[in-house]
């Protein structure tokens, strides 16, 4: 090789490493930013007012952490949209104009609270039509023309009967939680309600109703419960929930003072978005990675589904069970 063609060589070298070392290394690591709707939103043709929580998905720049910006109002929040529920009827349609709120406070938590931004409908009373095929809800930015949309059908009323109950603790007594499950919800979640008045003893007369849940069926399959009958029972031991309600307030705060109120029995009856929900949030023993972003908003993330809440306050609890349900921690004789 000739000293022209080595010096040509080195120069090559020097001018490609200068090429390197002049490029950029910034490392881009945030998509370009997108306004993304996420939707938490129930209908309950119980309700004659229906709540949506709509916000958005947020992206910090890398100099702000995820928890610093999630305690920013403005990063969660959706501007500029209209929010509309259209109720599908078998000849029509009724459109419901959904607004904005700040009606509830929010506890303190991982996001931003002071503002607690959710959707309300106008009053609309889903039963007083029987001819209701489902109900769809469309979100559109006002800026951007962008839609979002997602449908659910209405879940039925579940039945519950009316019960004179004991609460003791004797091993023999049991009580009976009778329903009539409605075909037209996919799962069912059932519960012993023990309602009460809770107030800090530097404050007795300032109380708040709460409740506590204890559950005899968790997303139970409709269709399997009254595959034989309709009306499904559920046989409860009384000092099971008994000492259940013992373990619980055990473990709650004792400088509070607390007044019962009484014992309902609730069931959610919930519709197919809830079961695939279910199935996709499976454990999965493949070694394909689960899907964990369910989602049925089209354009956007988040759940929007039927449901009902239907409960059974004519529960008559016997003197003496009600003698040892105030015998739990703080509660007043």
């Amino acid at each position: 090789m000739t000293n022209q063609a080595k010096s040509m060589k080195n120069i090559l070298v020097v001018l490609a490493f200068l090429g390197l070392v002049s490029c950029s290394n910034d490392l881009e690591i945030n998509a370009p930013y997108r306004d993304i709707p996420v939707v938490y939103g129930f209908v309950n043709i119980n309700d004659s007012f229906q709540y949506l929580r709509i916000q958005k998905v947020f992206q910090n720049s890398i100099e702000v952490k995820a928890s610093e910006a999630a305690k920013i109002s403005d990063s969660l929040e959706l501007k500029n949209i209209k929010v509309q529920l259209i109720v599908v009827r078998r000849f029509t349609s009724d459109t419901v104009n959904c607004f904005i709120t700040n009606e509830f406070s929010k506890e303190a938590g991982f996001f931003a609270n002071d503002k607690n931004y959710i959707y309300k409908s106008q009053y609309y009373n889903l039963k007083a039509f029987g001819d209701i095929m489902s109900v769809n809800l469309y979100i559109k930015d006002t800026l951007t023309g962008k839609v979002f949309t997602s449908q659910c059908t209405l879940i039925g009323d579940q039945g519950i009967e009316e019960r004179n109950i004991t609460i003791s603790d004797d091993l023999s007594k049991r009580f009976s939680f009778v329903f009539v499950g409605n075909r037209s919800a996919y799962i069912i979640d059932a519960a012993v309600r023990l309602t009460y008045n809770e107030a800090p003893l530097s404050n007795p007369n300032a109380f708040e109703t709460k409740y506590y849940d204890y559950y005899i069926l968790s997303s139970a399959n409709v269709e399997v419960l009254t595959s034989q009958n309709p009306k499904v029972s559920r046989n409860i031991q009384s000092k099971a929930i008994l000492d259940d309600w013992r373990r619980y307030f055990a473990a709650q705060p004792t400088n509070v003072v607390r007044q019962y109120v009484g014992v309902e029995y609730v069931i959610w009856g919930a519709g197919p978005q809830f079961l695939d929900l279910q199935e996709v949030s499976k454990p999965n023993i493949s070694f394909v990675q689960k899907r964990t972003d369910y989602s049925n908003i089209t354009g956007g993330l988040g759940l929007f589904a039927a449901r009902t809440i239907n409960k059974q306050k004519n529960i008559t609890v016997d003197p003496a069970g009600i003698a040892l349900i105030k015998t739990l921690p703080q509660f007043q004789q």
